[in-house]
C-alpha cells in the first residue's frame, strides 16, 4: 500500500468523525450533502497543502 494513501484515508476518517460528531452534538441533525461538502474541500485543502509543501522542498 502506498504510504500516502494511508495518510489521506486516515486524515479522512479522522475528520469525517470529528465533523459528524460536533454536527450531531451542537445541532441533533446530519446532513449528508453537507457532509459532502465538507468531505471534498478537506480533501481539497489536503491535497492541495500537500502540493505547496512538496513545491516549497522540492520535492515534488
Amino acid at each position: 500500500m502506498d504510504i500516502r494513501r494511508d495518510l489521506y484515508i486516515a486524515a479522512f476518517v479522522g475528520a469525517s468523525l470529528s465533523y459528524i460528531f460536533n454536527v450531531l452534538a451542537f445541532t441533533g441533525t446530519f446532513d449528508v450533502f453537507r457532509w459532502f461538502v465538507f468531505a471534498a474541500i478537506f480533501l481539497g485543502f489536503t491535497y492541495g497543502f500537500e502540493k505547496l509543501i512538496g513545491w516549497q522542498t522540492g520535492s515534488v
